[in-house]
């Protein structure tokens, strides 16, 4: 949603709030069980691999982070923060693609799952750069695409597909070659959007004034309850400009949530997890069709799979089911999913540290 500059700063700023944060409550230390790991660390594709570069400025701040650095100068990362020898990540000075494939080939086959929550610009640069070490990826996991839902970047694109359409294409037709070089699942709106959060549970402590920006009223935070109330206005801020309800939707950490389960050895199918396969290719020009998912229905059971009604279009997952049944080829899209109950608890508990029997945790 930014730029490779903006976004790999980022980084360091999370590191460093949880660090402030661990400095002043050091009792919440168990709260970040892998901090001090120091997990490799490289920087992707400067843009995408054909077109102009698109960005979310206008949701997400010109910074990537609600313009936090405009709006607050403490979160701004400190100088040597940004040594090789920094104490929270093992910084690589090799592109992201190539770290991937030096993962790829380190690591035993078919033990990696790659998380794509951004363009595929990156992961279509290391399967060029070398498609029989990258076929030793368990699964790539992709939050993107819209099928049988408007877009969020434009009426017919998701932004991430927008962003690189080039980059999903190729990824998508290596992908379902015969034989499958290795397995990808697509996690589109179709059912991120589904997963939304209330922003006063995101914000509880929070009282803001028609600026986005906290009142006198406003509940002292810790320094991570704060870092994450002060992202959030923006968004919560924009939805409201833009008529739409006052809730944010779980797009990325929902495709995370299903990558964590499928790698597991917990029996994620049995919890109620389901792929189905879908036909449809990415449209790479359109003036207003760019990023679009152009579904193809042509001498298959599939039908439109959706019907619109007054409260927006509903999913007919009974249909998209029967229809999918015993077809070999396609995109493994994720259809359904555990209770949504379920993850928004989790995520709840986990990243906002909150928990129905003690709200003010």
């Amino acid at each position: 949603n930014t730029t490779v500059e903006k976004a790999y700063n980022n980084i360091f700023k999370v590191y460093q709030v949880i660090q402030q944060h661990l400095d002043a409550h050091p009792e919440d230390i168990d709260r970040f069980p892998n901090f001090g790991h120091r997990p490799l660390f490289a920087k992707g594709a400067q843009g995408p691999l054909q077109g102009e570069m698109n960005l979310a400025e206008y949701f997400h701040g010109p910074d990537g982070l609600s313009d936090i650095s405009s709006t607050h100068p403490q979160y701004d990362t400190r100088f040597e923060v940004w040594s090789l020898d920094n104490p929270y990540l093992n910084i690589s000075t090799k592109p992201a693609h190539e770290v991937i494939l030096e993962v790829l080939e380190r690591e035993p086959a078919g033990t990696v799952t790659l998380l794509a929550c951004g363009p595929l610009t990156n992961v279509s640069q290391a399967l060029s750069a070398s498609p029989n070490t990258f076929s030793r990826v368990a699964r790539v996991v992709s939050m993107g695409g819209a099928l049988d839902v408007p877009g969020n970047t434009s009426a017919t694109s998701e932004f991430n597909f927008f962003a690189d359409p080039y980059a999903v294409r190729h990824v998508l037709e290596e992908a379902q070659r015969i034989p499958k070089p290795f397995d990808f699942v697509l996690v589109p709106l179709d059912i991120t959007s589904q997963h939304t959060i209330v922003f006063d549970r995101l914000i509880p402590r929070d009282v803001v004034d028609a600026d986005g920006k906290a009142t006198l009223s406003a509940v002292k935070e810790k320094p991570i309850e704060a870092f994450i109330s002060t992202l959030l206005r923006r968004p919560r801020k924009v939805l409201h400009e833009l008529g739409l309800t006052d809730d944010f939707e779980m797009h990325d950490p929902l495709a995370a949530w299903y990558a964590i389960r499928s790698a597991s050895r917990s029996p994620w199918k049995e919890e109620g997890w389901r792929t189905i396969k879908r036909k449809f290719v990415i449209e790479t020009t359109g003036e207003y069709t760019k990023g679009m998912c152009v579904v193809d229905r042509r001498g298959s059971k599939e039908e439109v799979g959706t019907k619109r009604a007054v409260q927006g279009i509903v999913i007919d997952h009974e249909r998209q089911e029967e229809a999918a049944t015993g077809d070999e080829h396609g995109v493994d899209v994720l259809l359904r999913w555990p209770d949504a109950k379920i993850f928004i608890d989790e995520m709840m508990k986990r990243v906002f540290w909150y928990s129905p029997s003690n709200p003010a945790s």
